[in-house]
């Protein structure tokens, strides 16, 4: 009894004592009962009344008001777009979120921009995603960036804000990527290695070795090539999933790139040469010029890309094994959930896969 009694209440790293409910307005003084007894039960109703404040966000609230730090919806969007950015993003995404959390603010009025952000009503978000109602996808998106702002603040700064997620949600419907056939395969790598060389490598590395062409193919370096360049080994920060990854390049692409690796310094370029990549859009742009006049040729279809020589391999290997977790392994996803629903926005499952599960009499 002679030592004072508090609650003990941690938030992002940062600790705060509760001795009584005065910061929120409620009668309740553990440290004046006089008895250990009584104390222990004050204490519980203390904590009690305290849960429910965390639970409904007004306790966080109270701690930024006494803080001096700002609530408005401005500030803290703001604050949450710079800290989305500074996580491992992609370059288009990265706009993508910077764009809607601008034209959100601009969308809102001087008065909402500037009031408590707990104030933000679910109606005023939802008129906001209803301009993009053209199409499911494009509403999706936008409610997706939105629902990571919001999502980040009702983590990070403990406020309870559902504007998000109880805002109307459209079902999008799926899109098949459309694979390369086998003579598709060779027509277009044949048309690519005569007429640009660099996006015919790229092409060719992507579907013999699994990796993303934009990001992880086009980033290549001399130091990614081992053992005679028979593997490719990138670090956790130089692929999508996060983790150390290694990949054997099959005969046909060492045979194709290993004269131009023994030309490079460790940190020289695949592609480029020099220690700088190419840019972003750098194959993107090169295959858009190409695609035009293969399609008039009849060599590739509508919904064919760079990505069509990933996933056509990732199909090839499918059918041929029917062992997910290889494939898993292969493509470099973080669990076997992801390479599911990859392989089923692929439409792996056919008519002749389904015919064999069909009920018999």
């Amino acid at each position: 009894m002679n030592k004072r009694a508090f609650i003990a209440i941690t938030i992002d790293g940062k600790r705060y004592k509760e001795y009584n409910g005065n910061r929120i307005n409620i009668n309740i003084r553990p440290n004046n009962a006089k008895t250990l007894k009584e104390r222990s039960q004050l204490l519980k109703q203390l904590e009690f009344e305290y849960r429910k404040r965390l639970e409904d966000g007004t306790y966080q609230q109270l701690i930024n008001q006494s803080s001096g730090a700002s609530t408005k919806t401005e500030d803290l969007l703001k604050i949450a777009l710079q800290q989305k950015l500074r996580s491992n993003l992609s370059v288009k995404y990265a706009k993508a979120l910077t764009h809607t959390c601008n034209d959100f603010l601009s969308f809102l009025c001087e008065k909402e921009r500037s009031s408590d952000i707990i104030h933000l009503s679910t109606k005023r978000v939802q008129q906001y995603l209803d301009k993009f109602r053209a199409t499911p996808t494009y509403y999706m998106g936008k409610r997706r960036e939105l629902s990571s702002l919001f999502g980040y603040l009702k983590k990070t700064v403990g406020l309870k804000l559902n504007c998000t997620d109880v805002t109307d949600k459209i079902k999008t419907k799926a899109t098949l990527h459309t694979i390369y056939s086998q003579e598709q395969l060779n027509e277009v790598l044949s048309y690519l290695k005569e007429y640009h060389e660099n996006l015919y490598l790229a092409c060719l590395i992507s579907y013999g070795c699994f990796l993303r062409p934009h990001i992880e193919v086009r980033n290549l370096k001399g130091r990614h090539f081992k053992f005679d360049c028979t593997e490719i080994h990138l670090s956790g920060d130089e692929n999508k999933s996060g983790r150390v990854r290694t990949v054997c390049l099959p005969d046909y692409v060492r045979e194709a790139i290993h004269e131009r690796v023994s030309q490079l310094g460790k940190d020289e370029n695949l592609f480029s040469g020099n220690e700088a990549p190419f840019n972003e859009y750098y194959f993107k742009t090169a295959w858009s010029r190409h695609f035009k006049i293969m399609f008039a040729s009849g060599i590739v279809e509508n919904d064919q890309t760079i990505y069509s020589f990933r996933h056509t391999a990732a199909v090839n290997v499918y059918k041929q094994t029917k062992d997910l977790h290889l494939l898993q392994q292969l493509l470099g996803h973080s669990n076997m959930i992801v390479t599911l629903k990859y392989l089923r926005g692929l439409g792996v499952h056919s008519a002749s896969e389904l015919r064999q599960v069909m009920p018999r009499l």
